[in-house]
C-alpha cells in the first residue's frame, strides 16, 4: 500500500496536498486553497479513508494555497494543526506572508497580487515547532519526521519518511506553468522563494538523509536526481 497519496486542490498537479497513511492515525499534510475543505474530505473518503483517522494536520509554509481551508478542515476532523512559528503569523492572519513571496519569474507578479489580496478564515495552530525542532509522527504509526527546511519561506516544513519519500512541497516544483500538465520530470522553480541560497541548503540536508522520492506542491514527484540537478543547477 502506498503510504503517501496525493489529493488534488487543482487538477494535473498545479496544487496539490497529501495524506500520509499511518499504522494507527493518518496525517493531512497542507488544507489547499480556502473553500478547499469539501474537495479535500471527499478525496480522503475516495481513498477509503475514515476521517475520524486522521490525526494531524501538517501547515508546510505560510501561502494561502496551503493554508487556504486549514480552519474549516481542523474543525471537520478535529484535528490539532501543526507549523512552524516562523510562518504561524499567516494562519493566524488568514494572509499569505507577503514578504516571503518573491516571484522567481516577472509574470508571477500577478499571482502575487491575488495571493497578497485573498483571505482565509484565521486560525490558531495548536502544535509550533521552534528553530530546527523535529517533530516525530511515531505516535501516529509513521516512521518519519517533520523537519524545518527554510528557504521558500522562513518556516517552511518538510516531511521525512524512513521509507526514502519525502514531501517537500514548494522547495521546488516540475512540469511546466503551475504543475504538471506536460513534462512532468522539468524541474522549475516554484512561482516564489523568500532565499534560494536557503532553499539549496535544505534540499541537500534533505538528500542526505538518503531519500529517494520528492512529493512537490506543484507538479508530480520527482526523483533525488532531478532534485540535486535542481539545486546545482538552477539555484546558483
Amino acid at each position: 500500500m502506498q503510504q503517501i497519496n496525493r489529493l488534488s486542490i487543482l487538477p494535473f498537479g498545479m496544487i496539490n496536498s497529501y495524506v500520509i497513511r499511518g499504522a494507527k492515525k493518518h496525517v493531512l499534510v497542507d488544507a489547499g486553497l480556502p473553500d478547499s475543505e469539501k474537495q479535500i474530505l471527499q478525496q480522503l473518503q475516495l481513498l477509503g479513508l475514515s476521517l475520524k483517522d486522521i490525526g494531524l494536520l501538517v501547515i508546510t509554509h505560510g501561502h494561502i494555497d496551503h493554508f487556504g481551508s486549514a480552519n474549516a478542515l481542523s474543525k471537520a476532523l478535529d484535528v490539532p494543526i501543526l507549523v512552524h512559528e516562523n510562518d504561524a503569523p499567516a494562519l493566524s492572519t488568514g494572509k499569505s506572508l507577503v514578504a516571503t513571496l518573491k516571484p522567481t519569474q516577472a509574470y508571477w507578479n500577478l499571482l502575487k497580487w491575488k495571493l497578497s489580496a485573498d483571505t482565509a478564515t484565521p486560525v490558531v495552530p495548536d502544535l509550533i515547532l521552534r528553530a530546527d525542532e523535529v517533530f516525530s509522527l511515531k505516535e501516529f504509526g509513521i516512521a518519519g519526521s517533520v523537519i524545518h527546511t527554510p528557504g521558500h519561506t522562513p518556516g517552511s516544513l518538510s516531511i521525512v519518511l524512513d521509507n526514502g519519500e519525502a514531501i517537500i512541497m514548494d522547495l521546488a516544483s516540475s512540469g511546466i506553468f503551475l504543475g504538471g500538465i506536460l513534462c512532468r520530470s522539468r524541474m522549475k522553480h516554484p512561482p516564489f522563494h523568500h532565499d534560494k541560497s536557503l532553499v539549496k541548503h535544505s534540499i541537500h540536508q534533505l538528500l542526505a538523509k538518503n531519500t529517494e522520492t520528492f512529493y512537490l506542491g506543484h507538479g508530480y514527484p520527482v526523483n533525488r536526481k532531478l532534485l540535486l540537478h535542481y539545486a546545482e543547477t538552477m539555484l546558483g
